[in-house]
């Protein structure tokens, strides 16, 4: 508020009153508006329903026993209603049954309060009082709450705004850096000039997971699957991070096998899993360790599975259920660097071609990926049947 400007009141709550005793009615309106409330009445089940969806008032003070009508089913008719501003509005109930079971019965069905009759003024004031004052709480909370999500969705902005400008250099480093090592010569600035293009490849890759997992990752992923070599496509990640195992004195062993088929697929997403894999066995073998890499026919020649088996540290087996989720990693995994999304993201590539991942290990002794991914057919039901429900959710 700037200085100067009038200070606005919030208007007065509007309060319902039903019940089919018009004098209660009266006195009630009489006491509530001395307090400075709006006031509506109602003397029966269905001009109360009428009311209360015309007038959306605040709160209702809702006798029970009503002609047409009764205060129950109003009750739950508000609670079961579609629309937000009706379903959530406060209710006092009022019955000259004081049974216990009565009033639990009330407030199951949604009620905010339970009064029984006969009941003094001064106490049904205080409880509409603290009725509003409990629902004015939970609307404020729930501003604050859209008032955050709404600054946490400006910083995402501005932090995708900063990823973005990041991959540029980055992306021109490594082609500058990649353009060089053609020209070296001595094996010094080689190593140094493929040490700088890895790690901008790297980089990039970290900064392409944390966009991933801030936007709708895999948008369109079923209208863009093609038949794909899928040995070709493990031999191209293998081929291209083979230079990263060299780095550690780790060597990859890649068994092919020659009578596989085409497997329907998202390649530049594929891709990634295959990468990420790759990688996370390079990342957890030590110096001098060994990574086999495994593409076979199985199920019957109906899938494709891709095995990636290390003698790395391995992964604690309290560990293995979560270790897809984002942002989890093994307690054993400290020692190397990561924020723990590369796993999460090969589930979700895997999950959408309708395959499995798989996972087996123990400390110490390595640990064994596979994913598992239906052939052509199988998958071509698989994208028929996210096709229909991707439009079914239109």
């Amino acid at each position: 508020m700037k200085n100067g400007d009038p200070i606005v009141n919030p208007p007065a709550a509007k309060i319902l009153i039903v019940d089919d005793e018009r004098d209660l009615v009266e006195m009630l309106a009489f006491a509530l508006q001395k307090k400075e409330y709006q006031t509506i009445r109602a003397y029966d089940g269905p001009e109360a329903w009428g009311k209360i969806q015309t007038e959306k008032p605040d709160l209702i003070i809702l006798d029970l026993m009503l002609p047409d009508l009764d205060g129950w089913e109003i009750c739950r008719m508000i609670r079961r209603d579609e629309r937000k501003e009706i379903r959530e509005t406060a209710i006092l109930m009022l019955s000259a049954r004081a049974l216990t079971t009565d009033r639990i019965y009330g407030l199951e069905l949604g009620a905010d309060d339970y009064l029984t009759k006969p009941f003094s003024l001064a106490e049904l004031g205080l409880r509409v009082e603290r009725i509003l004052k409990k629902r004015r709480a939970v609307s404020d909370l729930f501003k604050e709450v859209d008032h955050l999500r709404y600054k946490m969705q400006e910083q995402e902005v501005g932090l995708r705004k900063v990823i973005h400008d990041l991959k540029t250099p980055l992306i021109s480093m490594g082609a500058s850096a990649k353009l060089l090592m053609r020209r070296a010569n001595q094996d010094e600035s080689l190593d140094f000039l493929r040490s700088i293009y890895e790690n901008s490849l790297r980089l990039t890759h970290w900064l392409e997971e944390i966009l991933i997992f801030s936007d709708s990752p895999f948008k369109g992923m079923v209208s863009e699957m093609e038949e794909v070599e899928i040995q070709a496509l493990v031999k191209k990640t293998v081929d291209l991070l083979r230079a990263t195992g060299r780095e550690k004195r780790i060597e990859i062993d890649f068994r092919p096998d020659l009578t596989l088929p085409t497997v329907l697929c998202n390649e530049r997403w594929m891709q990634r899993a295959l990468e990420n894999l790759l990688l996370n066995a390079l990342k957890y073998t030590p110096e001098g360790g060994k990574v086999e890499v495994a593409v076979v026919r199985c199920a019957e020649g109906e899938a494709v599975e891709i095995i990636f088996k290390d003698n790395g540290i391995g992964i604690f087996a309290e560990d293995l259920p979560k270790i897809f989720e984002p942002f989890q990693r093994g307690r054993n995994a400290a020692g190397e660097k990561g924020i723990g999304l590369g796993l999460s993201l090969v589930k979700e590539v895997v999950d959408l071609h309708g395959g499995k991942i798989l996972v087996q290990s123990q400390p110490q002794k390595g640990a064994t990926f596979s994913i598992v991914v239906p052939v052509r057919k199988t998958l071509r039901r698989k994208a028929a049947e996210m096709a229909a429900e991707n439009f079914t959710n239109i």
